[in-house]
């Protein structure tokens, strides 16, 4: 390539990072920023976890030994396995235990290649970094972690309300308190001693170039990972689902309403079909689907103007929103003609981000004033007269939308009908 291409073009990641502050691209799209922020929290080579220096120093883990262990056949350092494996048996034992332990690759249903699989991070010593092997040796890599979750780091670290900011770190550092001693975490831990851990902490280039939007939506990524962090009466396992799970859908929610803001548009809504078998509705939300793609798209465009932006890398983009979306079942389907909908853990998800602790709100101020005013999701009549969809819905549509989310949460124990027909949102059925 000539001096003169390489000024005139530009990539997907280096617009992202001008539209949206970060690098939301498709290889990161999912549970993958969910991954990084805990590996940037948990791997930051300082006494406080979210420290408020400039930049952040990680110590990057590969995690390899037990990785290849159960997804990689070819794999025969008999020299390491036997110093932590007592014979084939155990090997084997071991292989279907982390086997079970995998991070779901919803694209696929193929057995993936080491490099590809990731633990879910049920303990803090399962938690590691992308790595491939070059040359005969084992390296850290960014393939699937690609700054999604350096964004959210970068945004919690640089909050500005310190009481919020305690709380935070409060919150990260008893993660994983209760898991310290137990069986699978010494297991974890083990294995990791036999991989690949950097000798030295270098800088994060990646999480250094985030930027800051100082606006309302990074307050509200703020107060949903405390609240989430916070409730402590619900299993370390469900605060640490729904932490990645809100990670992925605080990021595809400035995806598309920064894009709409940079093509000066008024803020874009997401329509979410809950169910109610209103064709009207499905119709209106399969078109809010493509909308949003496009806006994507054509802020991608504007952005790039005076260079050359390839349709591969713009594509990388919009990927990153709709295979985000449908990881974290917001939308209907991986494939085919797709909608929005809210799945039974996004919406647990919703509740722990909206609800601090214990407590409850009215299910319509759930509905009206979070779910809508802060998260920009159209599910009641209320939501759906503030976006203009009333001029051509009849508000009955909306209506019996919102009554067929409330059964949903119901049966999930989200929500409680008192006898005086009070509906409460809360965590109470989930203990």
């Amino acid at each position: 390539m000539s001096n003169f291409e390489q000024e005139t073009q530009i990539t997907g990641p280096d617009i992202s990072k001008s539209i949206f502050g970060g690098v939301l691209v498709y290889d990161g799209a999912g549970h993958y920023p969910g991954l990084e922020l805990l590996n940037l929290v948990f791997g930051v080579v300082n006494e406080d976890l979210l420290p408020s220096t400039e930049k952040v120093s990680v110590r990057k883990r590969a995690h390899d030994f037990a990785r290849r262990i159960v997804w990689d056949e070819s794999f025969s350092d008999l020299d390491t396995k036997q110093k932590v494996l007592f014979n084939p048996e155990t090997e084997e034992a071991v292989r279907q235990l982390l086997n079970c332990l995998q991070l779901p690759i919803p694209s696929t249903s193929k057995k993936p290649g080491w490099d590809r699989a990731h633990f879910f991070p049920f303990t803090q010593s399962l938690i590691h970094w992308d790595a491939r092997k070059r040359g005969g040796k084992i390296l850290v890599e960014r393939k699937y972690l690609r700054g999604g979750g350096a964004l959210v780091y970068h945004i919690l670290r640089k909050d500005n309300n310190t009481e919020r900011l305690a709380r935070s770190r409060a919150g990260f550092l008893a993660l994983y308190a209760e898991s310290e001693q137990s069986a699978l975490e010494k297991l974890a831990n083990t294995l990791l001693k036999q991989s690949y851990v950097s000798d030295s902490s270098n800088e994060d280039l990646i999480e250094a170039e985030s930027v800051l939007f100082n606006d309302e939506d990074e307050e509200l990524l703020r107060d949903g990972v405390v609240n989430i962090l916070e409730h402590h009466e619900l299993s370390a396992v469900a605060r640490i689902k729904a932490l990645i799970s809100w990670t992925a859908f605080w990021l595809l929610l400035i995806q598309h309403r920064r894009a709409s803001k940079f093509l000066g548009q008024e803020h874009s809504f997401i329509i979410c079909d809950c169910g109610s078998s209103h064709v009207q509705l499905r119709r209106a939300s399969q078109r809010c689907f493509k909308d949003i793609e496009n806006n994507i798209l054509n802020a991608s465009s504007k952005a790039s103007e005076g260079k050359e932006l390839k349709d591969k890398q713009k594509n990388m983009l919009r990927s990153f929103f709709w295979a985000s979306a449908a990881t974290i079942k917001l939308l209907n389907a991986w494939r085919g003609r797709r909608h929005f909908t809210l799945g039974l853990e996004l919406t647990e998800t919703l509740v722990l981000a909206a609800v601090n602790k214990s407590s409850e709100i009215p299910y319509e101020a759930f509905v009206d004033d979070w779910l809508f005013e802060k998260c920009k999701l159209v599910i009641g009549r209320k939501a759906a007269e503030k976006s203009g969809l009333l001029e051509s819905f009849d508000s009955s549509v909306f209506e019996d939308n919102e009554n067929h989310f409330a059964i949903q949460m119901q049966a999930a124990g989200l929500l409680t009908e008192y006898s005086d027909a009070t509906r409460m949102v809360g965590t109470g059925g989930l203990k």
